[in-house]
């Protein structure tokens, strides 16, 4: 066999190893992820409501917009609470609400945020204790992901675990989780993930970013096997040389 020979076998031989070796590394990145089953985002609410039935008589904020704290967001006028201020009792103080001497009850945002949805209208009825409206809290917006994983690759999410997260439109933010929960169901993990990032900022990303926006998780299971090592070794090198 000549040297020509004997490099072209060579070069043929290191061809066939670089394949093999790209596709199991693809392979072990695809075993190394998990796409959610279902996942949109949520935030932390608080109800804003009455102690007093009334009638509902100005709406001071649109839903939608952002409220600070101690914003007025209804009146209430209620002869119920009107009584109540005539009584021996008085009214107790509330941080919720303010009390005028006509009975007029304002309600007002307790934590800064959005005010995401009103339940009364100007002019109708409400009772005493109903939730009136919910006000989303500023910071509070997460990912809520569900996930179908075998036992042996829940072993696997770490504690703060990469995730992806994909939204409608394609874009793509990093994320972390922050909770986990499991309930085994025929021999399968369900697995809801609570997933946070400090780029999940309300109405961000075209107005992506808000409570109700259906996403993609991917989750990024911890490495194992022989070439796990190896593949972060080559990963860092390709960093290090820009590419």
């Amino acid at each position: 066999m000549t040297w020509s020979n004997r490099l072209r076998l060579l070069g043929g031989a290191l061809l066939v190893l670089v394949i093999v070796a790209a596709c199991t590394i693809v392979f072990t990145q695809r075993e190394g992820q998990v796409a959610s089953r279902t996942a949109s985002f949520e935030a932390v609410s608080y109800s804003v409501g009455s102690d007093y039935a009334g009638t509902v008589t100005e709406q001071f904020v649109d839903e939608g917009a952002a409220v600070a704290k101690g914003d007025k967001l209804l009146s209430v006028q209620s002869a119920t609470l009107l009584s109540a201020l005539d009584s021996p009792q008085g009214v107790p103080e509330n941080t919720a609400y303010t009390v005028a001497n006509d009975g007029t009850l304002t309600l007002i945002a307790t934590e800064p945020g959005i005010l995401k949805s009103v339940e009364a209208q100007v002019g109708g009825f409400v009772g005493a204790g109903q939730a009136l409206a919910t006000v989303e809290r500023d910071a509070s917006i997460f990912v809520l992901a569900d996930f179908v994983i075998d036992p042996y690759n829940f072993t696997r999410i770490e504690d703060g675990a990469r995730v992806e997260v994909v939204l409608p439109d394609h874009q793509r933010l990093e994320a972390t989780v922050a909770k986990k929960s499991v309930d085994t169901v025929n021999g399968k993990a369900n697995v809801e993930l609570e997933i946070s990032s400090e780029d999940f900022i309300a109405g961000e990303m075209g107005g992506l970013v808000a409570s109700g926006t259906p996403v993609t998780a991917i989750l990024h299971l911890r490495e194992e096997g022989p070439l796990a090592g190896v593949k972060d070794s080559l990963y860092q090198l390709l960093e290090q040389v820009g590419i």
